[in-house]
């Protein structure tokens, strides 16, 4: 099994972190969910296009969105996501990167239906490259648990993954 999990509490510069990894590694697809200007955006490390995941005002959007304690995201940015994790799945990319699963996940919603795909994938005896995931460090047993990742890496610094 190549599938790592990165993980450390919230608001610890996890995506940041992860961010400046990324940007040294070759072959790298996936998506990141960095903070920009206070709102949560979704970065294709293929093409590094970003768009807008986090509604900042859902009292006037026409848009079905998904919420998530305080959070309300987008429901189609979400299907956006997915779709450039499962295209990526189908490039064999030496690293591939799902910043952040984590509750709506857990709840089957968000990246969900990705991070099951890339796990069959990755669980694969012959498969090449790498997964990684970034969790929060209090969902880490759960995720483990729901996902059935018993013999996965957990990393709370990305220089574990050489």
């Amino acid at each position: 099994m190549s599938i790592y999990i990165f993980s450390r509490p919230i608001h610890s510069g996890k995506t940041t972190k992860l961010q400046h990894w990324c940007n040294q590694q070759k072959n790298i697809a996936g998506i990141l969910m960095p903070d920009i200007n206070g709102c949560r955006k979704i970065l294709d490390l293929s093409t590094y296009t970003v768009f807008d995941i986090e509604c900042t005002d859902a009292a006037v959007t026409k848009e079905s969105l998904t919420t998530i304690g305080r959070f309300q995201f987008y429901t189609k940015a979400f299907e956006k996501a997915n779709s450039i994790i499962l295209n990526a799945l189908k490039q064999s990319p030496n690293w591939l990167i799902i910043d952040e699963a984590g509750k709506l996940e857990l709840d089957e919603k968000g990246f969900y239906s990705a991070v099951v795909k890339a796990i069959e994938f990755y669980n694969k005896p012959h498969s090449t490259g790498h997964l990684l995931l970034t969790v929060r460090d209090s969902l880490v047993e759960e995720f483990i648990s729901f996902f059935g990742l018993e013999g996965c890496r957990i990393i709370s610094r990305l220089e574990d993954t050489e």
